[in-house]
């Protein structure tokens, strides 16, 4: 059996994984992650069930699962199966993102490590995906190759039912970081900033709303809606108006020709595109940080 046969999830699993998706980005714009469990069966394929969602706290760009829960996760279902060949996924969301593995998903991979290999899968509100699966030893070598592979999604037509009870289950467990900024900035909810005289100057707003924008130049790229010429000339724009305002940041601006960038754009989130000049707010904001959306996502 080939590897891209191996995985298969049902139709019910996968639109709850669309649905937890759905939630965390309709009531916070955030990312949200959690546990799958991988079944063999005895045709010689893995499914993919057992969906949930654990503690954990979430941004629009990042998400973190509380380790202790994690680990009653697999206790648990350990314990049901009582099957040493079963394997856990670790799955997350995109929202309105491209389903791709950032830097960040890349570290989260390599902390599953084992003596065999690890499953990660991440999704978007657009049904996109990617299934990675992570060889790191093989008959005790130390291998680690990772293959992107297809995953069968068993199903008939879509229907992503979100529930009440999921509803609550997420009020429960997921933590939206939300705190205050000191250091003589403060918050303050004012749209669409960049257009807006400087009143008072509010460093993680105007952060929120520069990762907007970027994520629209990232996506208008990346499927070619926008050429190389106007990309350059918005990051340029946005750069001059972060130093006007005095901002602690400004958009990285990769150099070289159009497929380099486009390979770059491809890899990244927002949040890697940005560059600072001071540690101390990059920490604070990069903590504290939510992803408002809100301010639209259309061209400018």
């Amino acid at each position: 059996m080939e590897l891209k046969d191996m995985f298969y999830i049902s139709e019910n699993n996968w639109y709850k994984l669309q649905a937890w998706a759905r939630i965390a980005y309709d009531k916070d714009k955030n990312e949200i992650s959690g546990l799958m469990t991988a079944i063999p069966q005895k045709d010689g394929r893995f499914e993919l069930k057992d969906v949930e969602i654990l503690k954990q706290e979430n941004t629009g760009t990042n998400t973190e699962l509380d380790g202790d829960a994690v680990t009653e996760y697999k206790m648990k279902y350990a314990m049901k199966y009582k099957n040493k060949t079963m394997k856990y996924v670790w799955w997350h969301s995109h929202h309105t993102m491209g389903a791709f593995w950032s830097g960040t998903d890349e570290k989260e991979i390599d902390a599953w490590e084992n003596e065999s290999f690890s499953l990660a899968l991440v999704v978007n509100l657009k049904e996109e995906f990617v299934f990675r699966v992570s060889l790191w030893k093989a008959n005790g070598l130390p291998i680690a190759e990772h293959y992107d592979t297809d995953l069968t999604i068993e199903r008939k037509q879509p229907k992503i039912k979100v529930t009440e009870a999921m509803i609550k289950q997420y009020d429960e467990l997921c933590d939206n970081k939300v705190h205050q900024i000191m250091n003589g900035y403060h918050r303050a909810h004012q749209p669409n900033m960049f257009q807006n005289q400087e009143n008072n100057l509010n460093v993680e707003a105007y952060y929120s709303e520069l990762l907007d924008k970027v994520d629209v130049l990232i996506d208008a790229y990346s499927d070619g809606s926008m050429g190389l010429k106007e990309y350059t000339k918005q990051v340029k724009s946005l750069n001059a108006i972060c130093k006007k305002k005095k901002l602690p940041f400004k958009i990285e601006e990769i150099r070289g020709n159009k497929q380099y960038i486009l390979n770059e754009l491809m890899t990244r989130l927002a949040g890697d595109m940005i560059e600072w000049s001071d540690e101390t707010f990059r920490r604070t904001i990069e903590e504290t940080h939510v992803y408002n959306g809100g301010w639209g996502h259309g061209r400018y």
